[in-house]
């Protein structure tokens, strides 16, 4: 779908951030429409520089996974350690709507970056801040990551294991991507805020805050008794989980309406009539009995194939999903059909697939790919956009200040 109309368009955001989280969500800006202008130091953003861990190209030409968080920006190399950088910084933010950082609050305080100082000198901004744990609290000046913050801290990890084992794989970025787009929701609405009272804010999400947030439903819950991480053999409902089929795959049930799907489900997927009126056909009796029923459905679902046992589930009505790996997810049709994949030649030659942010517009369309900036790239042009001269953007280069 091609790209109808701007929805941030006249919008301009200053990056000053790193890794995946608040560059995620300078990307959801751009597609947006908005303008991003990505600050990093002369070795880059850390993304440049990481695929090797997960087998992707790490080249000039070819970097995917610094191409997902940063397409259709533009990017300057800018010592903020300096004075002069921190003077460029507020420069810059003269024209400028949105400063988007996931810097720690020590280090932006060090530089002069803080909120207080950007209100200061320029009150018009919206101040974006991705933080670790939040502004408060013993944790608010530690390290964060996804990996820690949000799975760790925020229940997320042990919520998904399987009780007895140990905990799960951590999928890289998951939380980080989460709390960037959550980031450019609050944006959006400050920048609405600024239209009716043309004021600045400071908007913050934090990762941590993310994950309680996405657990929320089991956090409530755990006041009440119920502990997670639980096992799939011991579900609240015991057509609420996993089974295996015959040939090694797995298959995730939604059995919400137990007592009105039962009747089909034994009819259909099971043919296992005599299960009908037994002590495992309401839900408020097979409660009671939840391990042993599992235990029985295991035995049924290995009788047949995954396919097979979807085909019978998609016939009873009963909402169902296989198990999908990330290579399943890249070859799936309902992806492509709703673009959201899409396919890119790299200028290696090679060609790449990578994925568009999830929220679509109907009349407005996607913004077309533009491809992620190389570094230092639009260094010069920013420089002059803002006011230097030829003369002031070579000194600042001598002094290695910009690059």
């Amino acid at each position: 779908m091609k790209e109808n109309g701007l929805k941030l368009e006249g919008i301009r955001v200053i990056e000053y951030a790193n890794f995946v989280a608040a560059p995620s969500c300078g990307k959801v800006l751009s597609d947006w429409g908005a303008e991003v202008i990505k600050i990093e130091p002369a070795f880059g953003d850390t993304m440049r520089h990481v695929g090797m861990q997960w087998n992707a190209p790490m080249v000039e030409d070819e970097n995917p996974l610094f191409e997902c968080e940063n397409t259709g920006k533009r990017a300057i190399i800018l010592d903020t350690r300096s004075k002069e950088g921190v003077e460029v910084i507020f420069k810059m933010l003269e024209k400028a709507d949105v400063f988007l950082t996931n810097t720690r609050q020590k280090a932006l305080d060090k530089s002069g970056l803080n909120y207080e100082a950007i209100k200061e000198r320029a009150p018009h901004i919206i101040f974006a801040h991705i933080l670790g744990y939040g502004e408060k609290g013993p944790a608010k000046d530690n390290p964060a990551f996804d990996y820690t913050a949000y799975f760790a801290r925020g229940g997320v990890a042990m919520g998904l294991m399987e009780k007895g084992t140990s905990p799960c794989n951590t999928a890289a970025g998951l939380g980080d991507h989460y709390a960037g787009i959550s980031l450019a929701g609050g944006i959006a609405a400050a920048l609405y805020h600024r239209e009716k009272t043309g004021k600045g804010d400071r908007v913050t999400v934090s990762l941590f805050h993310t994950a309680v947030f996405g657990m929320g439903l089991m956090v409530v819950s755990s006041q009440y008794g119920y502990e997670m991480p639980i096992t799939r053999r011991q579900p609240p409902n015991p057509l609420n989980t996993t089974y295996q089929c015959s040939d090694g795959k797995w298959i995730q049930i939604a059995f919400f309406q137990y007592d009105k799907w039962f009747p089909g489900f034994c009819d259909i997927v099971i043919e296992r009539p005599d299960l009908k009126g037994s002590k495992f056909s309401t839900l408020k009796s097979v409660v009671n009995h939840v391990e042993e029923f599992v235990g029985m459905m295991e035995v049924e679902f290995a009788k047949h194939t995954l396919e097979e046992m979807c085909a019978r589930l998609q016939e009873a009505g009963i909402p169902y999903e296989k198990l999908a790996t990330p290579t399943d997810v890249l070859n799936d049709e309902q992806c492509w059909a709703n673009d959201y994949l899409y396919k890119l030649t790299y200028p290696s030659g090679n060609e790449g697939v990578l994925y568009n942010t999830p929220v679509m517009f109907t009349e407005m369309g996607i913004k077309e790919y533009a491809r992620a900036p190389k570094l230092g790239e639009h260094t010069d042009e920013v420089m002059k956009e803002i006011g230097l001269s030829d003369a002031e953007i070579q000194a600042l280069k001598d002094e290695k200040v910009i690059g």
